[in-house]
């Protein structure tokens, strides 16, 4: 599959809640980071963190692509069904034997704190993530 491809199964494929699909797109050694609290290195511990974001995950909105060899940038509204409704969104990709290697994720921080709120209710906790 080529880099476009790949970033865009892998995108849209999140958006669905397919996350199987997603753990078949992503090398093994997988480095997560950017605008996050933490980086997650491994696919197993990226996509055990995408389980917990995807109940107010409604759609991915792909607004624009820029692929260079195997480096590719995916700008794109994050949609929720929290209170944030779309998160604009961006990730730097890197692909490694046909499969994401690298993801450097930068949102729009303003609408953040609202995704999280809905998550943790939905998971019976309080907003700072300890359970109620």
């Amino acid at each position: 599959m080529e880099t476009r491809e790949l970033v865009m199964e892998y995108n849209r494929a999140f958006g669905e809640g397919n996350l199987d699909r997603v753990a078949d797109l992503l090398h093994p050694g997988l480095v997560f980071g950017g605008a996050t609290a933490q980086q997650v290195v491994g696919s197993d511990k990226y996509v055990a963190a995408l389980r917990r974001l995807a109940p107010v995950v409604v759609r991915n909105e792909i607004k624009e692509i820029v692929v260079e060899g195997e480096r590719a940038a995916i700008l794109y509204d994050f949609v929720t069904d929290s209170g944030a409704g779309a998160v604009l969104s961006a990730e730097f990709l890197t692909v490694e034997a046909g499969l994401i290697r690298t993801i450097t994720l930068l949102f729009d921080w303003r609408r953040w704190p609202e995704v999280l709120a809905e998550v943790a209710s939905r998971a019976g906790e309080s907003p700072s993530g300890g359970h109620s």
